[in-house]
């Protein structure tokens, strides 16, 4: 009842697109008071709430999301963005090619800094306008800025969806969960197949769009040297694919990325930590603050699936799919498949809130199934970045729009515009399923020993 409660109330304030991070914690509150009138052992149900909000999967992905909040703001503040600009208007590209670029660099921006939401904002900002000027559809270039948001959540290992994909998955012997370098690596050539199905979309659709603007890009906001700042994540990438854990991964990328600014004089110290009137200020503190509320959400979501859990309604639900559904590992991929799209598509307004949900149902198929967690890693974190990114009512296109509005550019487009204009969410979706069909790399994936 009480997850019932929480996942039905963030469904509708999806639909009604009216999400907000600090409602949904007091609704979880609510549902986790709620559900204390509806037990007899409150003493049981009160331990339990406790064990599962203070477990290691919240609060490994709690600290990595304060570290990861900090990063990408300190990423912001050194000009990565008008780095970025600036290698664009350099290659002197035009209307179909630099749809292209903004794929690309939405995409590094997102893999940079992890946030998906982040991503789309700044480029809404700063590409789509400049798009604009060189002639370039509307519609496509929206779509490009929702593809690359996506590609990086989907296989930055800083992203929420990757840090919620690793750490809620288990070993079968409940010893550790899959470790984030790892599902990174297993899903790579994955995200690259949809990559290149997406590029290839887009040169195609932008060759059908004709255009005179010989307008050139504005060089205003260029900043040549954000482009710097680059160097981190791929040192951040590299430690991770090298099983480095998480944590030194990021403090390394961190010293690399502060190193990099100071030199070249990207920020200052004072940018990034000051005291001003009395109050703490900077790129740190706003790094930590942005991701507190969804700190605190993530903890008690985690409460609630471990109500499910204790009181054998997982059980129940799974038993029922294994009865009417599942026969093999494939049936099993399949249903986590169709679990993790049904979630993104209720729950589209954040696809980090749905990932949460489902994560539990989706660790509990693949260890009674035998799926390796790297492999339902995999599914979680590809799946779960599809929906989201192209429903007219979901949170990412919503924010497109509003990017847009605030650009200034002149032109705008409808929720609707880009829902098949997203290439990339579509591409990895065919992907999947195929994947799942095929059973490609599934016997690999059998979990026979701990920590391969």
């Amino acid at each position: 009842m009480p997850f019932a409660l929480f996942v039905g109330t963030a469904i509708g304030l999806s639909f009604m697109g009216a999400v907000d991070i600090n409602l949904l914690v007091g609704i979880g509150i609510l549902a986790i008071l709620t559900g204390a009138f509806l037990t007899r052992d409150k003493g049981t149900y009160w331990e339990t709430v406790f064990e599962f909000m203070g477990s290691k999967t919240a609060m490994t992905a709690t600290l990595l999301w304060l570290i990861v909040g900090v990063y990408g703001n300190i990423l912001k503040e050194g000009h990565i963005v008008e780095g970025l600009i600036w290698a664009a208007h350099q290659l002197h590209i035009n209307a179909t090619g630099f749809t292209l670029v903004v794929f690309l660099f939405s995409g590094l921006f997102a893999i940079s800094t992890g946030s998906g939401f982040g991503t789309i904002s700044a480029m809404s900002l700063t590409l789509f306008p400049a798009g604009i000027a060189l002639g370039a559809a509307p519609t496509l270039l929206g779509g490009a800025i929702l593809s690359g948001a996506a590609l990086g959540d989907s296989i930055a290992p800083v992203s929420d969806t990757a840090v919620i994909a690793a750490t809620t998955q288990e070993y079968a012997d409940g010893k550790g969960c899959a470790d984030i370098g790892g599902t990174v690596k297993k899903r790579l050539p994955l995200v690259l197949t949809a990559s290149v199905v997406a590029l290839i979309a887009y040169g195609i659709a932008g060759g059908f769009h004709i255009t005179t603007s010989i307008t050139v890009l504005d060089n205003t906001s260029e900043h040549p040297q954000g482009l710097a700042l680059l160097i981190p994540t791929l040192v951040v990438i590299l430690l991770s694919f090298r099983k480095i854990n998480i944590f030194i991964a990021l403090a390394v990328g961190l010293a690399v990325a502060v190193g990099i600014g100071l030199t070249l004089n990207l920020f200052t110290l004072s940018s990034l930590i000051c005291v001003e009137n009395g109050k703490v200020n900077g790129a740190i503190v706003e790094g930590i603050g942005g991701m507190a509320n969804i700190c605190i959400l993530l903890m008690v979501v985690v409460s609630l699936s471990g109500l499910i859990i204790r009181s054998g309604g997982m059980d129940g639900i799974i038993n029922n799919l294994n009865a009417h559904f599942i026969r093999s590992s494939k049936s099993a991929e399949l249903t986590i498949f169709s679990l993790v799209a049904v979630a993104g598509i209720l729950i589209a307004a954040v696809n980090t809130i749905a990932n949460i949900c489902v994560a539990p149902f989706v660790n509990s198929i693949g260890k009674q199934h035998g799926l390796h967690p790297y492999r339902r890693a995999t599914l979680l974190a590809t799946v779960i970045c599809t929906f989201p990114f192209v429903l007219p009512y979901g949170g990412c296109v919503l924010l497109l729009q509003k990017g847009i509005e605030a650009s200034g550019c002149g032109i705008g487009i409808q929720a609707t515009d880009v829902f098949f204009t997203a290439f990339y969410p579509w591409a990895l979706l065919a992907v999947m399923l195929v994947v799942c069909l095929t059973g490609y790399q599934r016997d690999f994936d059998k979990e026979k020993k701990h920590h391969e």
